[in-house]
């Protein structure tokens, strides 16, 4: 089994899936620690987080996928999850030290991402 998917599965089983990520008053209940998350990576897993130019633009991706629920991520950040040798990655949504709602990414939407620059008047550090 490709690295990444193997990572997709075991992050999907750790917060439940990624339907428990519904919008809700409540919805931070199914988020799980970040740190908790990052000490279970090994030496050729990455964690980056992204600009507010990124973020903003996977919103856009997070909103517009069929496969996610109605609403914003939740989280008022992310990091895109990649490791060594693998094309595709996820993306974690964050919440001050939480993580929730992993979501798979291809290898071309982490280019499109990537490529994304912060614009002016966004503002990284809140992130």
């Amino acid at each position: 089994m490709p690295r990444t998917l193997t990572i997709a599965l075991a992050m999907s089983l750790a917060f439940e899936g990624v339907a428990c990520a519904a919008q809700g008053p409540r919805s931070h209940e199914r988020c799980k620690a970040l740190a908790k998350i990052e000490a279970e990576f090994d030496a050729q897993t990455h964690a980056i987080p992204l600009t507010a130019g990124q973020f903003h633009f996977m919103e856009g991706v997070y909103v517009g996928s069929p496969s996610t629920p109605d609403g914003l991520p939740p989280g008022d950040g992310a990091i895109l999850v990649t490791h060594d040798g693998d094309k595709d990655g996820i993306v974690i949504w964050t919440r001050g030290t939480l993580a929730c709602a992993p979501t798979p990414v291809n290898e071309n939407l982490i280019r499109l991402m990537t490529a994304v620059k912060t614009g002016e008047g966004e503002d990284d550090a809140s992130l």
